[in-house]
């Protein structure tokens, strides 16, 4: 049994020298993350160290069966065994290397001569815009997600301040937003009127639990099917939002769940995830399917991405946003100090990033909690860019316009071959043409 004192010291090395350190008072030392957190987080007391799984050998085993590969000790088994989310290996190699670059079941590289919209898109870098299509002939898509519960707390923001009437793209039509919806704390009421209104109704998780590295390390196929599809049928029944319509999901903290999660989505039915924040990147990102290899590495500390296909599921891929010498994914990770003049001029540079480059849709990524930290005077900077647009983003009213993620999801897929179609349809629909209703509501 350890104590909290001993659970509490960690060790670094330096210049050769080993010196002991504390957690302040109330924290313990995760081995795992290799940081200090609170207790309720910490559940691996009884590790002292890292254990290093060792590598498989693979093709180098020289199994007697072609369909076979081999073990870090030379024990042969199918080729299917390894990196499927089950040990097999008595000495754990086969789970214990399966990255997207040790898999050797991992996704291919991007072969344009298969991968064709609808079903697929795919490109080297991912900059590329569908079809090829130049930039003046792609409209500038911009897309709102709002993270967490629905509630009291920010029901005022959301309604009266937010998605306020007046508040409009420049066709005349509300400017709509994904909300990834988590249990705790949730009006379920609140929910469905957001969505009787136009908004999209995502997944968040049911506990939104901790310790982070729980999702992407230790959350087994039943755990996420217990936590997000447990969240559909509880958004379902209590908020009486079609099935067939929660298509999306974003995991606690974006701490991706490997091949485990896009396996439940794959079953279920999830038409996206959006929780992969991208490499900073100029230009920035298009959307994909997961049907090859993603074509940027898996970003962030201790992620752990994908590394098989997933045919026909999308990954809304999150750009980061430049914020002077700093990136950002979520807006609230950008630099606390910034007042309403570093807001505005951080996303209409960002605008601009997108804009002038390839046009790749422009995310802002929020918890409603950072509106409440800004002042009035910031709040009013950032209706100006979001919703009213201004003379500085260069740009002709009907270069750019809101979509909530499943439409844009949607009315992609629906367009089938038909990309430049599809684009002057939604210039269309910015021009005032054609009517506000979601087109994938009944």
């Amino acid at each position: 049994m350890w104590t909290n004192t001993e659970c509490a010291k960690y060790y670094l090395c330096l210049d050769g020298e080993v010196f002991e350190f504390k957690c302040s008072v109330g924290l313990l030392f995760d081995v795992t993350r290799q940081i200090c957190d609170f207790k309720q987080n910490v559940d691996n007391c009884d590790i002292t160290a890292e254990a290093r799984v060792p590598k498989p050998l693979l093709d180098a085993a020289q199994c007697e069966e072609r369909s076979q590969l081999g073990c870090g000790d030379g024990t042969c088994l199918p080729n299917e065994y390894f990196c499927d989310g089950s040990v097999d290996c008595a000495d754990g190699s086969d789970e214990g290397w399966c990255d997207v670059e040790n898999d050797p079941n991992a996704a291919d590289p991007c072969d344009l001569s298969v991968c064709e919209l609808p079903d697929c898109f795919c490109s080297k870098d991912g900059t590329i815009i569908p079809s090829r299509l130049e930039r003046t002939q792609t409209p500038q898509m911009i897309v709102l997600t709002f993270d967490d519960a629905i509630n009291f707390e920010n029901w005022e923001l959301y309604t009266q301040k937010i998605f306020t009437p007046g508040r409009k793209n420049p066709n005349g039509c509300p400017i709509r937003a994904t909300f990834f919806i988590s249990h705790q704390y949730t009006n379920y009421a609140h929910v469905q009127k957001m969505w009787n209104d136009g908004h999209e109704i995502a997944i968040h998780s049911i506990t939104h639990r901790g310790p982070e590295e729980w999702w992407s390390r230790n959350a087994t196929i039943e755990d996420w099917f217990d936590e997000m599809v447990g969240q559909a049928n509880i958004i379902n029944r209590f908020s009486n939002v079609r099935m067939e319509e929660l298509r999306g999901m974003r995991v606690p903290f974006l701490r991706v769940g490997w091949n485990r999660q896009f396996l439940m989505m794959k079953e279920f039915g999830f038409v996206y995830d959006s929780s992969m924040v991208a490499p900073h990147s100029n230009p920035p990102l298009w959307p994909y399917t997961l049907d090859y290899k993603m074509p940027h590495a898996c970003n962030g500390n201790n992620q752990f991405c994908p590394s098989r296909s997933y045919p026909g599921i999308w990954e809304m891929v999150m750009n980061q946003l430049e914020a002077g010498d700093y990136t950002c994914g979520m807006v609230d990770t950008c630099p606390p100090h910034m007042n309403g003049d570093d807001v505005y001029k951080m996303f209409v540079h960002n605008f601009k990033r997108h804009y002038h480059t390839n046009r790749a849709p422009y995310g802002l990524y929020f918890h409603s909690t950072w509106f409440r930290k800004q002042d009035d005077y910031t709040s009013r900077k950032i209706n100006i860019v979001i919703h009213q647009g201004s003379a500085s983003l260069e740009t002709s009213s009907d270069a750019r316009i809101s979509f909530e993620v499943a439409t844009l999801v949607g009315l992609w897929g629906a367009s089938g071959d038909y990309i430049p179609v599809f684009f002057q349809e939604i210039l269309q629909i910015m021009r005032g043409y054609g009517d506000c209703a979601n087109p994938l509501r009944e």
